[in-house]
């Protein structure tokens, strides 16, 4: 009988030793209580801070950007063709058509018609339409031609004083649209009817009948297509009255957090919290794993208008003119065919109703309410180890000190910077983002130095455990609730990750990680437990990344 009871206090014994490591827990199935109290546990016995004051930096005031959060143009969009005659045209085409290794549609046509001309020539340079838009507008680089996927960007060219000459209205066919699951379109259609339309959908999220999934509209060209539609859904005869404001925040409120690009959206439907994605019909062609998904079309057009700019000359002008034409021959659209362009379903799209000012305001009518009008707590958490030293560190300053200008005022901000596990500290408690809290934001990220080990976990959980007292102390029950985490990737002390995973998944706080290496798989893996995306940071692109990423979440 002693025998008995000493093993069975054996085994009560190995498991709470495994409870207390964590081994022998389901950390995916923490209930959001069970995750509070593991939380509550770590902090008291194993995370500790210290809060540190930091003078205020007020040089942000007065800026809004800069065109210096632009990249190195051939180092982050290189060209996929390069002409070589006296009479060369350089081209920003969108990606949909043009890929960095030279097999996009349009890399194809050009190198076909370099090939046919001696005294002319085009150069093409893959680049997303919106992002194109921020060399353009800024003048940091203007090419000579300009060919989005559709004619929406073109307007807000002109609103903007560009002056453009449009050498072609359609190099291709291409169209806008809402990509569903099979089951669920059968659901849908049997509930809303056919065909899909964009009154339809935005009364199936409402009613909670449909999951669906955007990309960044001041990015992608279906982002901003669809979401121009959906405002007139809200109010066909003001899509920026308070009825439309209403409604788009309730409708934020249905839907994931928007995605930068197609892929991380792609992404978001795979974990299943999502059964229905905006997408182009070129793109869902072109994708074997979406070819049991249900396309319906959408929106304005896709027919990738090729205009050109003032600098460009007449004989250059005369260059584009003849290589419209040449994509226009039977030859080239019979390839834009064979590579998911030209759909055959009959769809005419719908008119652009909106002026480019008008499409200025709807991105930022957008930002406003993307939120569902709900208060957002979000806490920055900075890696300063000493393997952030140097170009990664100094990369970090100035994309957070850029991307603060694109932060909503009267969100909540906090920040956390971190080396080693004894090394924690609380820069900036968690405030409304005002001006004087923003330069606070600024003096303390202009403060950081590198040293130490990287307690990336431990660090973490000192910023959840903020976020969750805050959330309660201001009676914010409907928060929503975001930790943006900058790091290397290089976890050395601290907690381990196995310590964390199932309060990260119970709190259910999403975690946009930057990392500024390729050792970021950790940094994946705590992205994506919840509704977020790991952005890849190198020294091209990283204040671009963080400008896109705060004007999506923040």
């Amino acid at each position: 009988m002693k025998r008995f009871i000493s093993i069975a206090l054996a085994f009560v014994l190995i498991a709470v030793l495994a409870g207390c490591s964590g081994a022998g827990t389901s950390e995916s199935n923490l209930t959001q209580k069970q995750a509070q109290e593991k939380l509550d546990a770590l902090v008291k016995s194993k995370v500790k801070t210290k809060t540190v004051s930091h003078d205020p930096d007020n040089s942000w005031v007065g800026t809004s950007g800069s065109i210096d959060e632009l990249p190195n143009i051939n180092q982050k969009y290189p060209l996929s063709i390069k002409g070589g005659s006296s009479n060369n045209v350089e081209i920003f085409a969108s990606t949909e058509k043009s890929i960095v290794d030279g097999s996009g549609w349009l890399d194809i046509e050009a190198k076909a018609f370099n090939r046919a001309h001696s005294n002319m020539s085009v150069s093409v340079r893959p680049i997303a339409s919106g992002s194109a838009m921020g060399y353009i507008t800024s003048g940091k680089y203007v090419p000579g031609a300009y060919t989005p996927a559709n004619e929406l960007w073109g307007a807000m060219l002109q609103s903007k004083g560009v002056n453009l000459d449009t050498i072609s209205q359609k190099l291709t066919g291409n169209e806008a649209g809402i990509l569903m699951k099979k089951n669920v379109y059968q659901s849908y259609v049997k509930k809303y009817g056919s065909p899909v339309t964009i009154d339809n959908v935005v009364k199936a999220v409402l009613a909670g009948d449909l999951k669906l999934a955007h990309t960044d509209p001041n990015v992608s060209s279906t982002g901003l297509n669809i979401m121009t539609q959906e405002l007139r859904a809200f109010d066909p005869t003001n899509p920026f009255s308070d009825k439309a404001q209403a409604q788009m925040q309730r409708f934020a409120d249905k839907v994931p957090p928007t995605s930068p690009t197609t892929a991380e959206m792609v992404q978001v439907a795979s974990k299943g919290l999502a059964d229905a994605i905006i997408t182009e019909y070129q793109a869902w062609q072109s994708d074997p794993t979406l070819k049991d998904w249900v396309f319906t079309p959408c929106g304005v057009l896709h027919n990738s208008p090729l205009y050109a700019f003032d600098k460009s000359t007449a004989a250059q002008k005369q260059t584009l003119k003849a290589f419209a034409d040449f994509c226009s021959t039977s030859a080239a659209q019979q390839e834009a065919t064979s590579l998911g362009f030209n759909p055959t379903n009959g769809y005419g799209g719908v008119k652009n109703e909106y002026t480019g000012a008008e499409l200025y305001k709807a991105l930022d009518f957008w930002k406003q309410n993307k939120d569902a009008g709900k208060p957002v707590l979000s806490v920055f958490v900075i890696d300063r180890s000493g393997s952030m030293e140097g170009e990664p560190l100094n990369q970090l300053k100035d994309s957070l000190l850029n991307g603060a200008n694109y932060i909503n005022e009267n969100y909540y901000v906090g920040l956390v910077s971190y080396s080693s596990a004894n090394d924690i500290t609380v820069d900036m408690p968690i405030d409304k983002f005002t001006p004087a809290t923003h330069s606070l934001f600024c003096g303390a990220v202009g403060d950081l130095q590198a040293r130490g080990n990287t307690a990336t976990n431990s660090a973490l959980v000192a910023a959840m455990n903020m976020l969750v007292k805050k959330q309660t102390a201001l009676g914010l029950s409907d928060a929503k609730l975001r930790v943006f985490l900058l790091s290397d990737g290089q976890q050395n002390d601290g907690l381990s990750m196995s310590q964390i995973k199932g309060i990260v998944s119970g709190l259910k706080i999403p975690i946009y990680t930057i990392g500024y290496n390729n050792d970021i798989d950790s940094l994946k893996e705590l992205s994506s437990m919840n509704e977020a995306y790991c952005v890849n940071a190198d020294s091209s692109d990283v204040v671009m990344n963080i400008k896109q990423l705060f004007t999506a979440q923040l």
